[in-house]
């Protein structure tokens, strides 16, 4: 089954248009194949715990639009993507309610104490956005990003950021915040490999391996 192509079909081909444009230039951690990974990933989890999709989906292909203007402004690109898609879906005539629940489910993608996820809708985002963070994706990406910024993917300095470090700290932590049954257990290959990646990582630096 090719959960991207039915998340596509399902939506106004125009708005896709759209949104893809705004990935242009994106670094590869956070570009238009990051975001259809995460279009897939809602897909497959919506329809498992029985999201409503009409409103994951518009949610799911709007949610990271935001990202070029964060660069340049600082605001929080959830908060811009919220707006974004606020105007987009009112110009294609869509209710304000709806709007609203679109809205809602993209602002709380990116976990805040203040904002966390509440309806399902929010979570399956929420958890579809995580997943990309983990597994052999969230490997790769985690390494393209800091090649970005121009980090280095190994240091002895304890207070130097490094993909390693990025893992301790964060990523391993990701599969036990995810809230639908779905979206665990398919966390529990991706942590896996994860795992066993830096693992075998930590053993050839110090020379073991």
């Amino acid at each position: 089954m090719d959960y991207v192509k039915d998340s596509l079909a399902a939506l106004p081909a125009d708005l896709v248009a759209e949104a893809q444009k705004r990935f242009d230039g994106q670094d590869p951690a956070h570009d238009w194949q990051h975001n259809l990974r995460v279009m897939a990933m809602c897909e497959r989890i919506g329809r498992e715990e029985g999201a409503d999709m009409e409103v994951l989906r518009l949610a799911a292909l709007l949610h990271d639009i935001g990202r070029a203007e964060e660069r340049q402004t600082g605001e929080c690109h959830a908060e811009i993507s919220a707006r974004l898609a606020g105007v987009w879906l009112s110009e294609r005539s869509m209710t304000e309610v709806f709007i609203s629940r679109v809205q809602s489910v993209i602002l709380a993608h990116r976990f805040r104490k203040e904002r966390p996820p509440h309806t399902l809708e929010e979570k399956v985002l929420f958890d579809a956005d995580k997943l990309d963070s983990i597994g052999a994706i969230g490997v790769a990406r985690v390494f393209a990003y800091t090649g970005v910024i121009g980090q280095p993917i190994q240091s002895d300095d304890p207070n130097q950021h490094t993909p390693y470090k990025e893992y301790t700290w964060k990523l391993q932590r990701i599969k036990d915040k995810l809230f639908t049954k779905t979206a665990q257990k398919i966390a529990e290959d991706r942590h896996r490999f994860m795992t066993t990646f830096f693992e075998q990582w930590e053993w050839e630096v110090t020379g073991i391996r």
